[in-house]
């Protein structure tokens, strides 16, 4: 673009326009020089460079790799065409701006090649390899810049504008070897990473383009010493020449995947693919495809074109064809999987016998709980029975000893007696109450258990035994359980009835996932240590007989009782 604007930029300036011809004039000129010895050779080179694009744009399998080709094939053409003009430059000016020019398919081809290289290695879909690649682009831009604005610093060329010899008087600034460092990076970084993601077959003929441009290096080191024989060549087209020469080496010998000898690879893959064309005849097939039974052709034309999917032919179960689309046709794969099919019909047999022997095991398990819940119904039964006649076999000692009526301290004995077989009756009524709700029911949740212990304390409070209770269980205990815990609360509630003004708190909730925990506590007006009475040696011979792990504490006027009880059933 800008060596279409730049000589309208001179007919539309006076001060350039008094110097040089008329646009017109410039344009003849120019057209003129086309058929000039010196020029006829870069028109040529321009017109390859052009076809080469196509023909790269054509090959190249990757839509990326194929349009940063294209550009390297088309900053080669536009460069020389910018040759040409130069040669044929009316002004100074004119003639610096377009050396300057020189400097950016110098800055670009470079850095094409190293993009190709991330590409080939798979780092540019990564976040850190797009930054990266961001951060070329603006190296790249400042570069051109920083040439192009030459005229302001002179730090990359140093030149007198007023010698006539200016443009052989030159020396070179820090910032033109800037820009071969630059160039020696991109193309070093491209064969490093393109030999270390490519396999050894494709590394020797990476290594053979390596040399070219390893050639084009000594090229151009020659050039800047100024060795005659380097000097007296066209600096652009060797570049240009050298640089595609190099990336054709690469496409042509797979280092880029091009669509070179597709048919080929067909005959070495040992898969069963063909290629089909829209109206589903055979274009390409491997040496090991087999033809296309009934049905597969129709189920193609079934499904949507432009999707990849699987099917298998009723005529062949055995077979799975998978298609996936292509340009102007389809690729159809066909995989064996009479072996898949096979273990699919073997684990669908084992699967049916084991959700047999998963049927027996569970009737089996629903067996055995009935028949546990039975045995524990029935071990509950004789507990209750057996708690019963204890029970009635107290109340009758305790009535057969009853002291006559003779004086106040007598008649005080016998209401306590009285009231202890009171206890045993609300006992009785109680216990035997827990074999007749666990018949028919799952177990007693939290509810049930709090309703029990109200009526406990209720029966308590009859007898001037103050009683205060708090559950906190979070599943449902067995009846057996409750009917243990029952009788330890009785236990602890027959020694609070031996104390001065007794006061009983308790707290049941869950110790862990397999056991309950209860814990009472007893106050009274006795000044004595309650664990250390005959009664609270009583209330010890009763709880290691119900076969559970407990612990009594003990001060003056108090006592703390904790069980802890494995959950019935589990």
């Amino acid at each position: 673009m800008l060596l279409a604007v730049l000589p309208a930029l001179f007919a539309f300036d006076h001060k350039l326009s008094n110097a040089v011809p008329a646009y017109s004039e410039v344009s003849e000129e120019v057209v003129g020089a086309l058929v000039h010895s010196s020029s006829l050779p870069l028109l040529v080179a321009a017109i390859i460079f052009s076809i080469w694009g196509v023909s790269v744009y054509l090959r190249c399998l990757d839509y990326v790799l194929r349009r940063r080709l294209v550009a390297i094939a088309t900053i080669c053409a536009l460069w020389m065409i910018e040759v040409i003009l130069k040669y044929k430059s009316f002004t100074p000016f004119y003639a610096t701006v377009l050396w300057y020019l020189y400097y950016v398919p110098m800055t670009l081809i470079p850095l094409l090649y190293q993009l190709c290289g991330l590409r080939l290695a798979g780092l540019e879909q990564h976040r850190l390899g797009r930054r990266y690649c961001a951060a070329l682009w603006i190296v790249a831009i400042l570069l051109i810049g920083f040439v192009l604005t030459n005229d302001f610093h002179q730090q990359v060329f140093r030149f007198d504008r007023t010698s006539d010899t200016w443009s052989n008087d030159y020396t070179y600034g820090w910032g033109y070897f800037a820009v071969l460092v630059w160039t020696a990076f991109n193309f070093v970084a491209f064969f490093i990473l393109v030999g270390r993601s490519s396999s050894f077959r494709i590394q020797r003929f990476s290594g053979t383009a390596a040399l070219v441009l390893l050639g084009g290096a000594f090229f151009a080191i020659s050039y800047a010493l100024r060795v005659p024989w380097a000097w007296r060549l066209n600096f652009s087209l060797v570049y240009c020449v050298l640089c595609v020469v190099a990336m054709e080496i690469c496409l042509d010998c797979g280092v880029i995947p091009s669509y070179h000898d597709i048919a080929g690879i067909f005959d070495t893959l040992p898969l069963d693919l063909k290629v089909l064309t829209r109206d589903l005849q055979e274009a390409y097939a491997t040496p090991v495809s087999k033809p296309m039974p009934v049905g597969v052709r129709e189920e193609l034309r079934v499904q949507e074109h432009g999707r990849a999917h699987a099917f298998a032919a009723a005529s062949d179960p055995d077979v799975m064809y998978r298609a996936f689309p292509l340009l102007g046709g389809s690729a159809l794969l066909a995989q064996d999987v009479s072996e898949l099919n096979e273990l699919n019909r073997e684990l669908a047999h084992r699967r049916m016998e084991l959700q047999r022997q998963n049927e027996l095991l569970a009737a089996d398990y629903d067996l055995k709980t009935h028949l546990a819940d039975q045995e524990a119904e029935t071990l509950l039964v004789q507990d209750v029975d057996q708690a019963l006649a204890r029970a009635l076999e107290g109340m009758y000692d305790l009535l057969s000893s009853l002291p006559p009526l003779t004086d106040e301290a007598s008649s005080h004995e016998r209401y306590r007696m009285l009231q202890r077989a009171k206890m045993l009756v609300a006992y009785c009524k109680r216990k035997g109450s827990l074999a007749l709700a666990q018949h028919g029911e799952s177990g007693f949740d939290r509810d049930r258990i709090q309703l029990i212990a109200n009526e406990l304390a209720s029966d308590l409070r009859t007898i001037d035994i103050d009683c205060a209770s708090i559950i906190a269980i979070r599943r449902p205990l067995h009846a057996s359980t409750v009917s243990a815990l029952y009788d330890c609360v009785y236990d602890f509630a027959f020694f609070a009835y031996t104390t001065d003004h007794p006061a009983l708190m308790y707290h049941l909730g869950d110790h862990d996932r397999c056991s309950v925990e209860l814990r009472a506590t007893l106050f009274s007006n006795d000044d004595e240590d309650l664990s250390q009475t005959p009664a609270a040696q009583e209330l010890e011979s009763a709880l290691q007989g119900r076969n559970v792990a407990y612990r009594l504490e003990g001060e003056p006027g108090q006592l703390r009782m904790i069980v802890l009880m494995p959950r019935a059933g589990e």
